[in-house]
């Protein structure tokens, strides 16, 4: 098979436990031929590092190996460039493989590399940091952090402990949410998801609507309904019906602000920070080029009435 890019830059991240991906890669791209070379990161954004300067050594294509932590710090570096960014899924939750229809066999994730198909796809930004999926406040964020400072054992699973301990001991805070300088909000949520993909990971669907290449991002507002609710409604979040779920709220806009009542926590794509106050989420339309298979559609038909038809755009 003759590959159309001359060279490819393989990124991975140790810590995500891929050596057995590893392994898959090296023999994929060795079998079809692709010019590749491989380096793990040693440190908090070394992935970026690399990718920034990937096309200067003679790079066209970068490869993340990771979960959507390392995708992120990959991605963040190509976006506004001509080189594309490649995906072998290897993490807990592959919440940006999985809206991609990008397959989480290395062998097969490969393929994509020798017979490329590309797809242009926005990114969202907070200040100047990017995400992909999902960016949020409030529980997600606090679960997110908590996973973050976790040694030991990580996967899905964890996760769903972790928010099931963080919802006995969570408590709320006012916020004040504008959207598109148009309409203002105010709610006391437990957590507000700012999406440009439909999920978290792991089968979580948290915007059913989210398409990442519509110029949008879609805002998930939260409210605790009440616990004999919130038990048997949970099931919503992983059959694509969570905008149906009691207490949320969806809306779409390109431009969202949100005034908290203290600095605080954010999460964006997995990851955590601490952010202001004052928070601006934006869209940046077909900022990121992705090489896909062809099986990678554009999007999912809108199946939740809930979004405001004012804010549909």
């Amino acid at each position: 098979m003759n590959a159309r890019f001359s060279r490819a830059l393989c990124i991975v991240n140790p810590r995500a436990g891929v050596r057995r991906v590893r392994s898959r890669v090296i023999a994929a791209c060795e079998k079809a031929g692709l010019n590749f070379a491989i380096k793990d990161t040693q440190y908090p954004g070394h992935a970026t590092q690399l990718a920034a300067s990937a096309s200067e050594n003679g790079f066209d294509l970068v490869v993340a190996i990771g979960g959507d932590g390392t995708i992120n710090e990959v991605g963040r570096a190509l976006v506004g460039t001509e080189t594309p960014l490649g995906v072998v899924p290897a993490g807990s939750g592959n919440a940006f493989a999985r809206e991609l229809k990008l397959s989480r066999d290395p062998g097969k994730a490969c393929e994509a590399f020798v017979r490329p198909r590309f797809r242009k796809i926005d990114a969202g930004r907070v200040g100047d940091t990017l995400f992909f999926a999902t960016a949020g406040i409030g529980l997600d964020a606090e679960v997110a952090r908590r996973y973050a400072h976790r040694t030991g054992r990580r996967g899905f699973l964890l996760y769903v402990l972790l928010t099931a301990r963080c919802l006995l001991s969570f408590q709320p805070e006012r916020l004040r949410l504008k959207l598109d300088s148009k309409r203002e909000i105010k709610r006391c949520p437990l957590f507000v998801a700012i999406a440009n993909m439909s999920q978290y990971g792991g089968g979580a669907v948290i915007a059913p609507q989210a398409v990442p290449d519509d110029g949008k991002l879609d805002v998930c507002v939260f409210t605790h309904p009440g616990w004999i609710r919130l038990a048997l409604n949970t099931y919503r979040l992983f059959n694509n019906t969570f905008g149906r779920m009691p207490g949320v709220e969806m809306f779409r806009a390109k431009k969202i602000c949100i005034a908290r009542q203290k600095c605080d926590w954010f999460q964006f794509d997995g990851e955590v920070a601490k952010g202001p106050k004052e928070l601006t989420f934006e869209i940046m339309p077909k900022a990121l080029t992705v090489v896909v298979p062809e099986t990678s559609g554009r999007g999912r038909a809108a199946k939740q009435p809930q979004i405001n038809a004012d804010e549909r755009g």
